[in-house]
């Protein structure tokens, strides 16, 4: 790899197996904003385009090793470190969001559709949907208040 993250970079893409970049932000104690600039600035750095190849680079490369980072309050298990102890500490550090808004972000990813087309074809389709239904409640409404328009020509000489 040409150039090596900071240690600030590495625990961001370390976190972003798990977390939304929200979640990321409060754990951290850093804006939505700067989350967002230590992953350009990752995939600058590893010469990639998605989160996901940038943590296989960083799995696979062993200067990178687990061995290397001491553990601590955002370790992962494979650190050495058990799960419980890491789930108490990323939930002291992160308030419970028991409004509405919080109910969806911890959805995580199952709160999109998987892709671009996929949404753009569900819309179209809705709006598709939404126009044969008012298309057949319009005749519907014309045939049950009256079928005659009183304005229309009758067909005779004025």
């Amino acid at each position: 790899m040409p150039e090596r993250l900071t240690k600030r970079q590495e625990e961001c893409l370390r976190l972003s197996a798990t977390m939304t970049d929200k979640e990321i932000a409060r754990a951290l104690g850093i804006s939505e904003n700067t989350v967002d600039k230590h992953f350009r600035e990752i995939l600058r750095k590893f010469g990639v385009n998605t989160r996901k190849a940038a943590l296989r680079l960083l799995a696979s490369d062993a200067s990178y090793a687990t061995d290397a980072i001491p553990p601590g309050p955002f370790s992962t298990p494979d650190r050495g470190v058990d799960a419980d102890r890491v789930a108490g500490s990323l939930a002291s550090t992160v308030p419970a969001d028991r409004s509405l808004y919080g109910v969806y972000s911890r959805l995580g990813r199952w709160r999109t559709p998987g892709s671009l087309r996929v949404r753009t074809f569900a819309i179209f389709g809705w709006a598709m949907v939404g126009l044969i239904l008012l298309t057949i409640l319009t005749g519907l409404v014309g045939l049950v208040f009256g079928g005659t328009d009183p304005f229309a020509p009758t067909g005779g000489n004025p």
